[in-house]
């Protein structure tokens, strides 16, 4: 039987504080799915019939066991170690992809036209990670709904209330007990947790929004990641977009790292509050329990 563990390498993760104690990295989701549910589901997909959490003690009686790294993830990698001796698969770069213990192992070196390379980094990682979560996701139809436009697709959990005037160009997905509108612009891939309130005159791009997160108000947030119990005050603002087109620089682990990105908004930690009117500058970090002063042009880190 070809079984697999996960694991966690945590010099590898620079997520903080999209994650967190409170939404370990493992356990961070979007659209209901965990980065570990997600990395168990392709592992699936290539032929391991058996996929363990990380930390997980395994009986011998799995037999032979491929650990699989979640931050620079290839199943393609992993499969191939399955079928081979002792050994490890890395990165061009060097980063651990996969490993199984023994004597005698050989390194095996993929180049990315070798093997895909999905990298779970960076806190930017998590918003392509979530596009391609969301390609996958089943959908509802609200081509009936009153004063409802989706453009797109959309899916919401039990309990929660969409009002008219709620335009969504893109996928959307809304956890358990929501309220969206009324009169809000959803677009892009943009995935609420649970209780979250999406009020007048609000727009979300390519955001992730973590449980019991308040957007009520003639706000707008643009490729950010926005943690739990955060509140916006009324006309905040994420931007997104530098005046030159430039590639965006965001402090990560300890260090200013290019993105990679033209459009990146800002990762929110966890308890955040922000006063009326205040605007985040692109690519900025928030820390947990954070505050910001009405009118308040956040330029830090």
């Amino acid at each position: 039987m070809k079984a697999a563990r996960l694991i966690y390498i945590p010099e590898r993760d620079h997520t903080f504080p999209a994650t967190s104690p409170e939404r370990p990295f493992y356990g961070f989701s979007v659209a209901g799915m965990n980065i570990a549910a997600y990395c168990a589901s392709r592992l699936r997909e290539v032929g391991f019939e058996a996929v363990f959490d990380p930390g997980t003690p395994v009986s011998e009686e799995k037999g032979e066991i491929i650990e699989v790294s979640m931050h620079d993830f290839s199943p393609e990698a992993a499969i191939w170690l399955a079928f081979c001796g002792a050994g490890e698969a890395r990165s061009e770069e060097g980063h651990l992809l996969a490993r199984k213990s023994g004597e005698n192992g050989l390194t095996r070196v993929f180049t990315r036209k070798e093997a895909a390379i999905e990298r779970l980094v960076y806190p930017w990682d998590l918003l392509e990670w979530q596009e391609r979560v969301m390609e996958k996701m089943e959908w509802e139809d609200f081509s009936g709904r009153e004063g409802v436009y989706v453009m797109g697709t959309l899916r919401v959990g039990e309990g929660t209330v969409i009002m008219p005037g709620v335009v969504v160009e893109g996928a959307v997905w809304a956890g358990d007990g929501c309220r969206i509108g009324p009169n809000c612009y959803l677009r892009g891939c943009v995935s609420l947790g649970n209780g979250c309130v999406v009020g007048q005159g609000v727009e979300l791009k390519n955001c992730i929004i973590g449980n019991g997160t308040f957007i009520p108000h003639l706000s707008y947030a643009g490729d950010s990641i926005i943690g739990s119990d955060v509140n916006f005050g009324a006309g905040t603002v994420c931007s997104n977009f530098r005046h030159d087109g430039g590639e965006h620089r965001m402090v990560a682990g300890g260090k200013l790292e290019f993105t990679g990105r033209n459009k990146l908004g800002a990762v929110i930690g966890d308890h955040v509050r922000l006063g009326a009117n205040t605007v985040v500058l692109p690519g900025r970090v928030l820390p947990p329990g954070a505050w910001t002063r009405p009118g308040e042009v956040f330029t830090g880190a």
